[in-house]
């Protein structure tokens, strides 16, 4: 009984450092690790031939660029147009934190994937593995600006903005709203407003980042086909 007691507050514990309020620091935390690792090139000890580096390099890709387009074009739109606003809010006001979160800790791991893959590569196409760099890094720091940046923003206005809908009584609206009463209300136009733009800035920077992906998985497949026809 004790053992299990034991086990259940490790869990607990453990998911604790998870929580959205926590983000920040995993995410401050995750920097410093890839910052030394850019910075101590020679102390890596990987073997770019290495399957389970090719393997983490592809998994973490794809895992962020799934992300993207899912969020991008099916759960957000779908959960805009079918749940009421407050419902909305208190789910995006964890999905954001979370979805940058995830951005972030893959582009990290995709890159530093892709710098021990180069060294092994970077025979086959120096240009096209430059262009593929700056698409991952582009992706990296749209990831890194939403991160650390714009989510709090946003999700300090929109729970800010969803409180005084549900108090005015809107909550229950489905999708967009012409809230006529809170017009006049100068605190809700202010955290509306500031919800908005650091919306905007976050979605074209997803957006940007998806485009990257996009050009990156195509290099990849260029990447295949060239080094098929120098084994034929």
């Amino acid at each position: 009984m004790l053992r299990k007691s034991r086990t259940i507050c490790y869990v607990y514990y453990f998911l604790c450092i998870f929580r959205i309020s926590h983000i920040h620091y995993l995410a401050l935390a995750v920097m410093a690790l890839f910052v030394s690792f850019l910075s101590y090139p020679s102390k890596r000890h990987m073997d770019p031939t290495s399957t389970l580096i090719t393997f983490t390099h592809l998994m973490m890709f794809t895992a962020q660029l799934g992300a993207q387009l899912w969020v991008t074009l099916v759960a957000g739109i779908t959960m805009f147009c079918s749940l009421p606003r407050r419902m909305f809010g208190q789910v995006q006001k964890r999905l954001f934190p979370m979805f940058f979160f995830w951005c972030y800790v893959t582009s990290v791991l995709t890159i530093s994937t892709f710098l021990c893959l180069s060294e092994f590569l970077m025979h086959l196409h120096v240009l096209f593995n430059i262009f593929q760099m700056y698409a991952l890094a582009i992706s990296f720091l749209s990831a890194t600006a939403n991160t650390l940046v714009l989510a709090p923003l946003i999700v300090t206005a929109m729970v800010k903005t969803f409180d005084m809908e549900v108090t005015a009584g809107v909550g229950d609206i489905i999708g967009y709203a012409d809230i006529k009463d809170l017009k006049s209300n100068e605190e809700y136009l202010t955290s509306y407003s500031m919800f908005r733009k650091c919306h905007g800035v976050s979605a074209c920077l997803t957006v940007v980042a998806l485009l990257s992906n996009t050009y990156y998985l195509y290099s990849l497949s260029s990447s295949i086909v060239l080094v098929d026809s120098l084994n034929i």
